[in-house]
């Protein structure tokens, strides 16, 4: 089975769309969503809509969480508080609730996905330094062969041994059996490793094959909507950068 693993949309409806247009092409069976649907973008309840039948399953991201008040982001910066206050209005009441309802992880068929740290899922802390992953080894029996975070909107690839973590390079790979894996599968609507296109995983689950892709898409426009919607000038600007 080859399943499209997506993260990290952040109301990014033309990102959203580009990868979408892409997936039937790459020949998926299913796609599975990490979280963080909503926040920063400029089309929370369009892209909520769009993800709801088509996701298999979607994991509740921080994001996700505060705009269901489900966390308190009183500490969060004040663009993204404004942001995240500005999305629960657009929101439909049949949305909001779906997200409210969203689990912190879901583990099946020897594979963990969730938006933070598997160990403490609704914490939502990082794994993208190779430290967050070797904190992760204590925990190793605990883990399942793969697990599949976003939140960090960061390509990354560690390998566990019960004695050892290693960061991969980030490119196509096949998982060995006799280790354990955390792959970070990166950002769809807010990429932050300064390449602005879409990012996404295929994890083929027969031969335990991770595939890395990315999908230019109309940044322009996604840019344009958030500036009219008064939102920060920032979280336009950033999408050009992929910061």
């Amino acid at each position: 089975m080859r399943i499209g693993i997506i993260s990290d949309l952040h109301s990014n409806l033309e990102a959203l769309q580009a990868v979408l247009r892409t997936l039937p092409h790459l020949k998926i069976d299913r796609i599975v969503c990490l979280g963080d649907l909503v926040g920063y973008g400029a089309d929370p309840d369009t892209v909520v809509t769009l993800v709801r039948p088509l996701a298999d399953f979607t994991i509740m991201g921080n994001h996700d969480a505060a705009v269901a008040r489900q966390m308190d982001y009183h500490y969060y910066y004040e663009a993204a508080r404004e942001a995240l206050d500005w999305t629960r209005a657009q929101l439909s009441d049949d949305n909001l609730t779906y997200l409210k309802e969203l689990p912190y992880f879901r583990v099946e068929s020897g594979a963990c996905f969730t938006h933070g740290d598997p160990i403490s899922p609704h914490e939502f802390n990082y794994i993208y330094t190779l430290e967050q992953a070797r904190q992760m080894q204590a925990f190793y029996e605990l883990l399942q062969p793969v697990t599949f975070v976003g939140h960090s909107h960061l390509r990354r690839a560690f390998q566990l041994s019960p004695t050892e973590t290693i960061e991969l390079p980030v490119d196509n790979l096949t998982l060995r059996e006799d280790r354990k894996y955390i792959i970070a599968v990166g950002s769809v609507g807010q990429p932050r490793d300064y390449d602005a296109r879409a990012g996404f995983v295929i994890y083929q689950t027969d031969t335990r094959r991770v595939e890395f892709y990315r999908v230019a898409y109309d940044i322009d426009r996604a840019a344009e909507k958030i500036l009219n919607a008064g939102l920060s000038d920032y979280f336009a600007s950033r999408l050009y950068g992929g910061e």
